[in-house]
């Protein structure tokens, strides 16, 4: 049986082995794109940046 819990297994599984943390972000789109086990806060280098300049977005607990 298909359930959202295991959809999400799968993908935090899939980010894993790609290299990255991939905690989902709480408050929006976007999983944390550091490498797994880190120390600190998560952040996702790719969504909520402000400028296309910015070299990392979203950050949270």
């Amino acid at each position: 049986m298909k359930t959202r819990g295991n959809d999400e297994e799968k993908s935090r599984a899939a980010g894993r082995a790609a290299g990255y943390c991939w905690a989902r972000n709480p408050n929006s789109a976007g999983r944390c794109t550091l490498q797994p086990g880190h120390d600190g806060r998560h952040v996702d280098h790719n969504n909520g940046r402000k400028r296309l300049t910015d070299t990392s977005g979203s950050t949270w607990a």
